[in-house]
């Protein structure tokens, strides 16, 4: 799946295992030996902190961020570029954020592919009332193994194509009012709107009027717990580090859970190989995600 060159659609390799992250204030180590990452939806933290601690999966030189996912590591949703610390930067081995599919098959790989691995959204954030500050950027990790973020994925996916009149549709995920609330809190606003990504099943029919009116384009905003990494000592880095790690190893799944049709099951039998996930802890959000004089 990976190239150098924006994902095609229409040759997406069958993926069988997969993950994701990002970035904010510090966390607790009783919370990250407790936590396992299946049980982490969301997560934030600066990109440059990312990429110290994930160099195996990205890497940033001379204004091209590279993104290695052959054997893990994240699928990152782009327009295949991003401003990087105030640098415009070209993104090697990106996901389009917005896709064209034009057959069952399209959609299919389109589908397996998205939730093998945690996605990834790059942004960026500006604190509020501080105009002689410059924005920092964010990333911001979608776990999708988590049941969750997962469920409400696949069922955004299933309920749109049940319920469209006409044979094409679209549809759009957006995390920008989770992130943005978040972000309020930790006084920062957001500088970008590009925390979201859609696909159009679009078949060669010759008048979709549905279509052509609006009627089969749906919008899902997805809400969920944002984990803050930012973390500044060695020992705290190191637990992040390792938290990291085990989101972004390539799992092993039990098969397909598609058929030929283009409308799956209301649940996904592609069931991960993991222990029960365990009770939630209580993830405190308003520590700073920078350090104060950033």
């Amino acid at each position: 799946m990976a190239t150098s060159n924006p994902i095609n659609m229409s040759h997406l390799e069958r993926i069988s295992s997969t993950c994701s992250r990002m970035s904010f204030s510090s966390v607790g180590s009783d919370i990250l030996s407790t936590i396992t990452t299946a049980n982490c939806e969301m997560a934030l933290l600066p990109l440059n902190l990312l990429i110290d601690l994930q160099g195996d999966y990205l890497t940033l030189e001379d204004d091209v961020l590279t993104s290695t996912n052959h054997k893990g590591g994240f699928n990152l949703l782009s327009d295949g570029t991003a401003l990087i610390d105030g640098r415009q930067c070209k993104i090697v081995n990106y996901m389009q954020r917005k896709v064209t599919l034009r057959s069952h098959a399209d959609y299919k790989d389109y589908r397996e592919t998205l939730l093998a691995k945690p996605m990834l959204f790059i942004t960026n954030a500006r604190k509020r009332n501080c105009h002689s500050s410059s924005a920092k950027t964010f990333a911001l990790i979608v776990n999708t193994r988590h049941p969750q973020i997962r469920t409400k994925v696949e069922a955004a996916m299933n309920n749109i194509i049940s319920s469209v009149m006409g044979e094409n549709y679209q549809l759009q995920f957006t995390f920008h009012n989770t992130v943005r609330e978040y972000l309020e809190r930790q006084n920062f606003q957001l500088t970008e709107d590009n925390l979201s990504f859609s696909y159009t099943f679009k078949l060669d029919v010759f008048v979709d009027f549905f279509f052509i009116f609006g009627l089969s384009k749906k919008n899902c905003d997805l809400h969920g717990k944002i984990l803050n990494l930012y973390c500044t000592n060695s020992s705290r880095r190191e637990r992040v580090k390792l938290f990291l790690s085990k989101m972004t190893t390539a799992l092993i799944r039990l098969g397909s859970s598609w058929d030929h049709d283009r409308r799956p099951s209301a649940f996904s039998l592609d069931m991960i190989m993991e222990d029960p996930f365990p009770q939630e802890e209580p993830v405190n959000d308003v520590a700073p995600i920078l350090p104060r004089n950033s």
